[in-house]
């Protein structure tokens, strides 16, 4: 049965395969490991735990020069992994900028979408959102909820969370619903004492 090893350069971090005919042929080149070459794994886990085992014991293990290689290698992996995220970061802050921007041009007059909780209450679902939740809002989508929590209540439930969809200015015509839609997860109200 033919072992492959998963190998690491602890000098450049890169890695590699190696292939050997059998186990005896793995275990000494375990034994004679070539310095500052790391053994990440074996790549074919049809070994028994005894053949991991024996192949663990048989590797050379690291000498001092090998283990700072190591830890400088791992220092090097965590300055690059904080870079890329801060990276990341400032991308993300950049487009949320670009997305507040836009929202400046956007018709003050489009479907708002709104989430509720039972215990945060109505916000913005957009935190970029500009305009805020007018009274008008505040008190369609209550009432949307309380509509809500009748319909559950015989079930000793209350209204979770919930998204709306709400218009937030003129309505399009006298008489309009302000609530275009909604969803809603209802859960286990409070006791009544």
């Amino acid at each position: 049965m033919k072992i492959m090893l998963k190998l690491e350069n602890l000098k450049t971090g890169e890695t590699s395969f190696q292939e050997f005919p059998d186990e005896e042929a793995t275990a000494a080149w375990l034994r004679e490991r070539p310095r500052f070459t790391d053994v990440l794994g074996v790549v074919f886990e049809g070994l028994s735990r005894e053949q991991n085992d024996r192949l663990k014991g048989a590797m050379r293990p690291l000498d001092p020069e090998e283990q700072a290689a190591e830890k400088a290698l791992a220092e090097a992996r965590e300055k690059a992994a904080e870079a890329q995220a801060l990276a990341r970061e400032k991308e993300n802050e950049a487009a949320r900028a670009a997305h507040r921007e836009a929202q400046k041009s956007l018709d003050p007059n489009r479907p708002m979408e709104v989430r509720f909780r039972y215990d945060t209450g109505l916000q913005l679902a957009d935190q970029d959102d500009p305009r805020g939740i007018s009274d008008e809002v505040r008190a369609a989508c209550t009432a949307w909820i309380e509509e809500r929590n009748e319909w559950v209540a015989s079930r000793g439930q209350i209204v979770g969370e919930a998204k709306i969809t709400v218009l937030p200015g003129a309505l399009p015509k006298p008489g309009a619903d302000r609530v275009q839609h909604g969803s809603f997860v209802p859960v286990t109200g409070p006791k009544k004492a």
